[in-house]
Parts: C-alpha cells; structure tokens; sequence
C-alpha cells in the first residue's frame, strides 16, 4: 500500500527518521485491498508489521484507565484509526495528554487518504480532513505529528 504524508507542528523534524522508515516499511507491505469492511484487516496488517519493528501493543493514557493508544515506541506515539471520524478527534485529546506528560515527544497518526476512507465505508476518518482540522486546532494540539495517509 502506498502512503503520503503531512507534518502538523515540526512533526518531520521530530518524529525519527528510523521510526518514519518502520512505519512506510510497515505500510508498505499492506496487502489488504480497500473495500466495504476491510478496515478491521487494513488496521490488523499495519499493526502486526509494527509488532515485529518492536511496537508495543495498547498503551492507557494513564493508569488504570481503559483510554488508550495504538502503540507507543522510544517517545513516539502512534494512533491507527480506520473508524469512524468522531474517533479521529479521541485519539487528538489521547495524543496531546500524552504529550503533556511527557510521556511522548511526537506522534504519529495513520489514517486512510480521502479516496480509501469512501471505499471503507461511510464517514471512515481521513488525511485531509484532518489535516484541515489540526490547522484550525493549532493552537490547542501542539502535539509534532506526522500523518500517515494511506492510499
């Protein structure tokens, strides 16, 4: 599968470049053809080849909390949405409290291009309208993150 991708904060410059590397690697290798109920195998593909790079599995927010995120690996965390977009807007506020921690220094964020969300199904999350919205949400998600859009 391929990708394209958008900085929102400095993410190019503070996401690693050998992180970057695992996740187009990971991507990359996807096989799973966008269609009407494949989001659950597109994300499984893309997490199983992150496990192997050394991802971790789930990680909660904060203790003994049930809100978590994808994967968290070094200082980077990661969110894989492939679900409806009002989960997109969770995974900003999980981010950003992670960030506020210090628990991570950057993220990255992997969602379906435009085109890919529409054959996944309706109102999927997607690349531009997030990068649309992390404009105008500037200044309250401060978090540097790179958005991985598959395509």
């Amino acid at each position: 599968m391929k990708h394209s991708l958008h900085s929102h904060c400095l993410g190019c410059e503070t996401v690693p470049e050998a992180i970057r590397k695992e996740l187009e690697s990971a991507i990359g290798v996807v096989t799973v053809k966008p269609a009407k109920g494949a989001a659950t195998k597109l994300r499984k593909a893309i997490i199983e080849r992150l496990k192997i790079s050394g991802w971790s599995g789930e990680i909660a927010v904060a203790q003994g909390s049930n809100i978590k995120v994808t994967s968290i690996k070094g200082n980077v965390g990661l969110c894989l949405q492939t679900g409806n977009m009002a989960r997109m807007y969770a995974d900003l506020i999980k981010l950003q409290t992670l960030y506020l921690n210090n628990a991570i220094k950057s993220a990255i964020i992997v969602v379906p291009s435009e085109p890919v969300a529409k054959l996944l199904g309706s109102n999927i999350a997607q690349a531009k309208r997030l990068e649309r919205e992390l404009d105008i949400f500037k200044k309250a998600y401060r978090v540097p993150t790179l958005i991985f859009a598959l395509e």
